[in-house]
């Protein structure tokens, strides 16, 4: 701890992170497994997963519905959205993601500002940070295929790593991150598409002052095969970064927060094994009043899923 009076405002991290994991599973075990419809999806609800030592500091916003699908909301703050770039091309053509821009390019960052307690410079490495952590999550092949999410880890602060090295050993991570199922391969030329927002403002937690990012991101992945097929996976997570005022320098640094989560257009079986593997929804009509498939490749679509593997 820095300071011999102050306390450290993280020095409960320990018992919040059990009664974190605790209430984790206890959603799940109402979070039942289903199949509606001719594609597949997994809605996963993640309330505390990620913030395994981080206080609850997530609320999810009613997604703004009109006439198509239900829409996400927007965290107040400082935001970018990804600009749409891409040249549609196959297999991608046909859908949403046939015009979201090219993996890391997907990501774009806001522009820095000083906020509350943090200054621009402060902000601007945050943000930096933050990308670092999606494209290990889910652009580098070393997650993606080699099922290796050190160097996911190694971004986080250093009281968060032993929590987080669990979340893969459980196969409890798909907040954060994508593990492509070894019995399908990922068309080797075709980069995943990107596309979505990062927001960022000062709050306070706790006590606690912190630089919250909010990244809300699709990323859709071709995988070989004859038909092309494609499967999704999309996230909002809570990234915090609390002041480094009185912190332990095990507690500084970036931790990821909470997260809503789902995927689809998914192989339900592989998904059970917290693997990503495709499968097309054209596969059979769809049922009449069912949501359009190629809505849950929107970027802006809300994350509260009813329909699940």
């Amino acid at each position: 701890m820095a300071g011999d009076e102050t306390p450290d405002p993280f020095a409960q991290l320990a018992d919040w992170a059990q009664q974190a994991e605790r209430r984790e599973r206890r959603k799940r075990r109402w979070s039942g497994i289903a199949r509606k419809g001719p594609w597949v999806l997994t809605g996963v609800v993640l309330a505390g997963l990620l913030a395994l030592a981080v206080p609850r500091m997530f609320a999810a916003e009613p997604g703004a519905a009109d006439d198509t699908y239900p829409k996400a909301g927007v965290p107040s703050g400082i935001t970018v959205t990804t600009s749409e770039s891409a040249t549609p091309t196959d297999p991608f053509a046909g859908t949403p993601a046939a015009r979201y821009p090219k993996g890391a390019a997907g990501i774009t960052l806001p522009k820095a500002a000083a906020v509350t307690g943090f200054t621009a410079a402060e902000v601007d490495k945050a943000l930096k940070q933050v990308r670092k952590a999606l494209i290990a999550g889910r652009l580098d092949d070393m997650m993606l295929t080699g099922h290796d999410p050190s160097r996911l880890i190694a971004l986080l602060a250093p009281g968060q790593r032993k929590p987080a090295a669990g979340w893969f050993d459980n196969r409890k991570f798909s907040g954060v991150a994508t593990w492509i199922d070894p019995s399908v391969r990922l068309d080797p030329g075709e980069e995943p598409r990107v596309s979505g927002r990062m927001t960022y403002n000062s709050a306070v937690v706790g006590g606690l002052r912190t630089l919250r990012v909010t990244t809300n991101f699709i990323f859709v992945y071709a995988f070989a095969g004859p038909d092309h097929p494609l499967a999704a996976a999309h996230a909002e997570i809570t990234w915090e970064f609390p002041t480094a005022k009185n912190l332990r320098a095990g507690d500084r640094g970036m931790w990821a927060g909470d997260s809503k989560s789902y995927s689809a257009w998914v192989d339900c079986a592989a998904a059970r094994r917290g693997l990503l593997a495709p499968t097309r929804p054209e596969a059979a009509p769809r049922p009449s009043g069912s949501e359009d498939p190629n809505a849950l490749l929107e970027a802006d679509h809300s994350l509260d899923i009813t329909d699940e593997c």
